[in-house]
This record gives C-alpha cells, structure tokens and sequence, in this order.
C-alpha cells in the first residue's frame, strides 16, 4: 500500500432486505486528508459510516487501515482500538460525569490495578484538550454544564485519547451558530496538522469548500466518484448527487416583488410584543405573498418570537392583528383557528407522532374535515393523503409509519399537515435541518409556493444561504430585539452574516 494512503475500502456491500445499501463501494483516504461524505438521504453514508465504525456488519469487502485488514465483524469499541472514532449528531457523553470522566471513559489510568488514578486522569485529559487549544474548559466540571460547542471539544478529545487515525464527524455543526462553525473548522484544521484523516459528511456546501479537500459522492448506494473540492463546482457535485441538474442557490426572480403598500395587504401586524422576560417591544408586519426571514445567533429568541405568535409560549404584552382584526393566540389552538401554523424545528417531537402512520398525521390538524358525527372517515383520510403525496411528492406509502421516512420526507409530511389545517401563515422553524441537498430545493419550493398560493410565511433558519435563497426580506435579531433589517437585493450571505457576526460584535449568546 501506497506510504499516504491510510483508509483503503475495496468492493464493500451491505443488502437490506429490498434494498442494496452499499453497492460495491471503493475508495481511498490519505493521512491528514479532510473528506468530505456526500449524497441525498438514502445514499449510503449512514451504512457506510456505520461499517466503519462498528455499529453493522458488512456483507461482504475489505476494509484496510493503517496497512492493517480489519475483521468482517468488529464492535465500536473494537473500532476505537483500532483507530477509527465517530462524533454523531447527538454527542454520546455521559451528562452527570466530569470532563476528564467522559474522556478516558472505559480507559481511566488505575493503581493497584483497582482504585481510578484521578490524578493522572486529570492531567491527561488537560493534555488532550490542550491539542485541540480548548484546555480553558475544566476538565472537573460536569458535561451537562457545559454548552453545545465545548461538549463537541470533549467529544473530540475523547476520540483523541484513544489514539484514534480516523475522525468521521456525522452533520457536526447543525446545533452551531456561524462563529461557533468556524471554531469547529479550526480543530478540524489543527486535526489535520496531528496526521488524523477526518470524514466530514454534511449538506450544507458551503461548509464543504470551507473545511473539505475532496468529497466522495453516494448515490442509491453506489460510488459515484471521489472529486477535488477545489477543482469542482456545486452545481456539478449535486449533479452528481442527484443524477440531474439543480440550481438551489440561485436566488428565484419572483423574490422581492411584494406589494408593501396599504393596510390589506398586510396578512399579520404585531405591536410591541413581549413575554415580560427576554422578548421586547417586538413590532412587524408580514405582507400577502411575502416570506419574512428571522436571522441572528442562537440566544437571538428566533423560536422564541416564533412560539409566541404561535400560543406555544404566553404572550405577556403587545398585540398580534390578522387580517387587520386583533386575534386571540393563548394556545396553538387558537394560532390554527385564526389561520397561524408553526413547523417546528423538532420535528420527530413536536412536529409529527411517529409512531402514527403518513395519512393519520396529515389529517391530525384538522379532524373535522375527515369525520362526520364525531367518526372517521378513512377513505377521505386516505384521499387527503393522496391529494398531498401528489402535491408535494411524498415518497411514502399512506399506512407506513412516519418513522420510516428519510428526513425530507418527514418534513414534507409536516408541512402537509400544515396544508391541511388551511392556515394562510406558516411559519417555517430550521426547516431543512439535516435534509440534503435534493430536498432542499423541492422545500425552498414549497416555501415560496405556498407564500404565493395560500398567504404569507415566516422562516427561521441558521443558514444564511437559505434565508437569501427564499426570503423577501429579512429581520436580524438579538437578544429579543429586532436590530435590523434587510430586504430586496440587499440580502446577500455576506450581508446576512456580517449584519449578524461581524459588524455587531457587541451581540452575544444569551440562551
């Protein structure tokens, strides 16, 4: 084996029953080599990830590390020994332990061969963050005390003091705000420097021409190539992702072209909102056919000003018109009689009941329209489903469970639900969190369909590309407070972030 190359895959393939996960799937990794994972839901890189380290077995192939071959069935503690760590998601630390605990979990230095050298523990671990540049966190306190970002650091020292080769990062940055993403970026870099060859899969791909060298493309479980970051365009990698041409990032020509003249066409005024704690002096209006974009940091109150509108939260002070009359929001289900829907970016929670099938969650939101006397009618349930799987290409069968769907088509589900109540305003919370690229377009879609058919929307969301590609405008938060706003030609990623970061310094989380 060649001296660079650390990760060698050779012909691997994993059947489900119905379908091929990984179909004959090789390529390679050189140390120090940042790659970037990349494909639609569905495309393999969660099997593969999950081959790698340990969590499923492969059907057949060979997988080389180091000039090492590994076994055809190993563990993910086997996967650590031998090199190869995973950072998931959802981090996979032990809340009420320390710091140095959570690191040398399973491995703390002992004496006598019984008693834990604490000791040691501690000066390891101050060791290992040290690499990272994160030794100001306190390798005593308690994870869960710790934020988001800092948990992250404790994840990867974890995964460094098992003298681990291989990183792979699954979707690091969707909890992070813009600063916190380029602080992960820098680890990531310093990472490379210590020879460690990292796996990065994301959607995001701005992130990828920031962080990535190369990029390896799944498709319906196939290899369709491995490309040079820097030599590749975007278009072409979602070409290759998608098997068609997609142009997500263009911003559409209807965008801006609102009419923001005269009281009737104002679908939603709010004056001096607030909720007597974080929340003040709230005050905007929301035009017919408009999407209306909430930008700003984590600790901004986005979901917060979201939730209000919507009942979730009490509405303390102020006033919410719709349609120019004063409407009543003490719960949701007041928000949905007046024509108010809320997406929630919790979406397996607070957006849909998984263990319901597709036709019951859509109806959910407005039984009446499928019942009469008080009992179902479950050809009209099952005729809603249909109308909606028509309409906004749902990939799913009406009695399947909502838990078998991809990420993407759960959220179409969710903002079928939304159709069905016959709310004219709906707002759209994170609403393509950990959805790819494919999908992302059919949503940015829906989201400015719906704006133009059924009345307004809303949109929260962390990625400044999204919010230019579907908003009319733009509201920047801070700290409760509406600070500033963009609108028209003006919105652009670089105005968005440096409204956001850069030129408002002085704003700061506050969650």
């Amino acid at each position: 084996m060649d001296n660079g190359i650390l990760l060698d895959i050779k012909n691997v393939n994993k059947q489900y029953p119905g379908v091929k996960a990984l179909d004959d799937v090789s390529f390679n990794l050189n140390r120090g080599e940042v790659m970037a994972l990349i494909g639609e839901n569905g495309a393999g890189k969660s099997t593969l990830v999950k081959i790698l380290s340990g969590a499923i077995h492969r059907d057949s192939g060979d997988i080389v590390l180091d000039n090492r071959e590994l076994p055809a069935r190993f563990n993910p503690l086997d996967a650590r020994k031998l090199g190869i760590a995973i950072i998931y998601q959802e981090l996979s630390l032990l809340p009420q332990l320390s710091v140095a605990e959570n690191i040398y979990l399973t491995r703390e230095p002992v004496f006598a061969g019984v008693w834990i050298n604490y000791r040691k523990m501690y000066r390891l671990a101050e060791e290992q963050l040290k690499k990272l540049k994160a030794d100001y966190i306190d390798i005593t306190q308690k994870v869960e005390k710790l934020p988001l970002p800092e948990q992250q650091m404790v994840e990867i020292a974890k995964a460094l003091a098992t003298d681990c080769k291989v990183i792979i990062m699954d979707e690091p940055t969707t909890s992070l705000t813009w600063e916190e993403t380029d602080r992960l970026f820098e680890v990531i870099q310093n990472l490379k420097s210590h020879n460690i060859t990292v796996i990065y899969i994301s959607h995001r791909m701005e992130e990828i021409y920031k962080i990535a060298q190369s990029a390896t493309i799944l498709r319906d479980g196939k290899l369709v190539g491995k490309v040079q970051v820097k030599e590749s365009s975007s278009s072409q990698m979602i070409e290759m992702m998608t098997g068609k041409f997609l142009t997500y990032n263009e911003r559409p020509h209807d965008i801006g072209k609102i009419d923001y003249t005269g009281k009737n066409n104002i679908i939603m005024s709010v004056r001096n909102a607030g909720d007597g704690k974080k929340i003040k002096n709230i005050s905007f209006d929301l035009y017919k056919k408009e999407v209306l974009g909430f930008a700003g940091l984590v600790g901004a109150k986005r979901t917060e000003i979201a939730r209000m509108i919507f009942g979730a939260d009490k509405l303390q002070k102020g006033e919410i018109k719709k349609d120019n009359k004063i409407c009543s929001v003490k719960s949701p289900s007041r928000a949905i009689y007046n024509g108010i829907g809320y997406l929630s970016e919790n979406r397996k929670e607070e957006g849909l009941n998984l263990g319901m099938s597709l036709k019951e969650n859509i109806v959910l939101t407005d039984m009446k329209k499928v019942s009469r006397f008080s009992f179902i009618n479950y050809k009209k349930v099952k005729d809603c489903f249909f109308k909606y799987r028509d309409s906004i290409s749902i990939k799913g069968q009406a009695d399947s469970a909502v838990s078998s769907l991809s990420g993407g088509n759960q959220q179409k589900v969710a903002i079928a639900k939304w159709l069905h109540s016959g709310c004219d305003l709906l707002i759209f919370d994170e609403p393509t969190r950990g959805i790819d690229v494919a999908t992302k377009a059919e949503i940015y879609k829906l989201i400015r369909n719906f704006a133009g058919e059924y009345g307004a929307a809303i949109v929260i969301s962390s990625d400044a590309a999204e919010l230019v590609h579907v908003c009319d405008r733009v509201l920047i938060l801070s700290r409760g407070e509406i600070v500033e706003e963009i609108s028209g030609n003006a919105i652009s990623q670089e105005t968005l972030i440096k409204s956001i970061t850069g030129s408002k310094k002085g704003r700061e989380n506050d969650r």
